[in-house]
């Protein structure tokens, strides 16, 4: 992840991307797999480069609408992706005009099991996180260029029908949040995803758990999630607000501040012993594209809705 902050920190790949490019984001696990037009076409460019065929094909890509690849890079310094860009184009500038347009075909119908999108009436909230250390009697960002003292950011969905059990049971005084929330904050969203894409957990290594929400609409509650080994976890304490309009949140702020220990698969470099990490909950009116990016655990999108099963 650092290579890759270093590459579009950059002020002339910014200044070529927003000149020259059309970006495009797309993550890579869905796209490989979906059995739709919009499958077949990554695979038209990607099947171009010099990934295994059986293998992730993440990288970055410069290619015609047409599906013709002129540039590839797979997460180096902002050198060599210059270089890649700047070659890719000038074959975009050597193509015939013939070859430069092209006539956008109909979507067709998307492959549902890889294409998610926020269900009708849901409402998203968006997750910062951020590893924290103790400076001057408080909790702050990490100094410096540390990896960590940047907010990663994913996104909990919510369903209507959800919604309106929230405001029910605010209007019957309170009490327990119910499962399908407490387990799918815990599972999918108290995680480490600073440097990398964490893991799921397990519900069994959820072993202390309470969250509660009083007639005001007040959030309170603390956790201990860990690892069967106890190499992975988090412990801490939550705290916010929600409020609820009709059949809509008006609302919805979380304050997590605890300590996390070790690494994932993909979240290698973590700090040493557990330390402070921290994350904000915020409602979002979802207007921007960046808004609408599935959260990370939505992958198997039954187990997100129903984490409790």
């Amino acid at each position: 992840m650092a290579d890759r902050l270093l590459v579009f920190a950059n002020d002339e790949v910014q200044k070529l991307l927003k000149e020259e490019f059309v970006a495009v984001a797309a993550d890579d696990w869905y796209q490989r797999r979906r059995k739709d037009k919009v499958g077949e076409f990554f695979w038209k460019v990607a099947s171009q480069g010099p990934r295994d065929p059986n293998a992730t094909q993440q990288g970055h890509y410069v290619f015609t609408a047409k599906g013709k690849l002129l540039g590839f890079n797979n997460n180096r310094g902002p050198e060599k992706r210059l270089a890649m860009m700047k070659g890719a184009l000038k074959k975009w500038k050597e193509l015939s005009e013939i070859e430069k347009k092209v006539e956008v075909p109909k979507l067709g119908k998307s492959d549902q099991r890889y294409h998610h999108e926020l269900p009708e009436g849901g409402q998203i909230v968006k997750v910062f996180t951020r590893c924290l250390e103790e400076r001057e009697g408080r909790l702050q960002k990490l100094a410096g260029d540390k990896v960590g003292n940047q907010s990663a950011v994913d996104h909990l969905w919510f369903q209507k029908a959800e919604v309106e059990e929230l405001g029910k049971l605010i209007a019957d005084g309170g009490g327990e949040i119910p499962e399908w929330l407490s387990l799918r904050i815990a599972k999918f969203h108290l995680r480490d995803n600073t440097r990398g894409e964490p893991r799921d957990w397990k519900k069994e290594e959820i072993k202390e758990w309470s969250l509660k929400v009083d007639e005001k609409g007040e959030l309170s509650g603390k956790f201990l999630i860990d690892s069967a080994d106890g190499k992975l976890g988090f412990q801490g304490e939550i705290q916010g607000a929600l409020a609820i309009g009709t059949s809509r949140l008006t609302r919805f702020n979380l304050l997590v501040t605890g300590k996390h220990w070790g690494s994932g698969t993909y979240t290698g470099g973590a700090r040493s012993g557990k330390t402070p990490l921290g994350q904000v909950f915020q409602l979002s009116d979802g207007k921007e594209a960046r808004d609408r990016i599935p959260p990370q655990g939505i992958r198997w999108a039954p187990g997100y809705w129903s984490p409790e099963k």
